[in-house]
């Protein structure tokens, strides 16, 4: 483990999910060029980037090193990679505004709710919230470069998830704010 700014140690897991948020970029500029050959070359750096959404999780609970900065950023480098992914999308005509609109209202409604719970309350990701960030990855990366109906069908099930987790957090947890 290395220190970093203000004494926090970053161990591998950490910089695991760091590097999604570095690739996050990559991604973006693959996206926005001009030539499809660069869209499927981002689709592999973004395939590398959302796997280390499992692998970050997977070596902090393997060594039993999650640490509270692990806890904050994985969610922050999901959210990172998807929004960025999904502006590039935008940007390039491949991807609808409305949908994009969706998955940040979401993120807004939940950021709102962790807002108003008691101090010492955590809200774990849900097996559900797994599966919407992975829907989410799914539709981005064949929205990427895919056209037709299979994008589509990767939406409808992702923006399900989305929504279906998002009421799942409101269900658990507003009764305690």
């Amino acid at each position: 483990m290395r220190p970093v700014g203000g004494g926090a140690n970053v161990n591998v897991a950490d910089q695991v999910t760091l590097s999604r948020i570095i690739l996050t970029p990559v991604v973006v500029a693959l996206w926005l060029a001009h030539a499809p050959k660069w869209h499927w070359i981002g689709l592999v750096v973004f395939i590398i980037a959302g796997m280390t959404d499992f692998v970050d999780g997977r070596l902090a609970r393997h060594a039993s090193k999650t640490t509270h900065f692990g806890a904050y950023m994985d969610p922050l480098a999901d959210k990172i990679l998807v929004l960025g992914s999904g502006l590039a999308l935008i940007a390039s005509n491949r991807l609808s505004v409305w949908i994009v609109l969706i998955l940040l209202l979401r993120e807004f409604a939940i950021t709102g709710l962790r807002s108003i719970l008691p101090a010492g309350t955590t809200m774990g990701a849900s097996a559900v919230a797994k599966w919407k960030t992975t829907g989410q990855l799914f539709a981005l990366g064949a929205s990427a470069v895919l056209t037709g109906m299979v994008p589509i069908v990767f939406w409808v099930v992702a923006l399900t998830l989305t929504i279906w987790s998002g009421i799942e957090y409101f269900y658990r947890y507003w009764p305690r704010a």
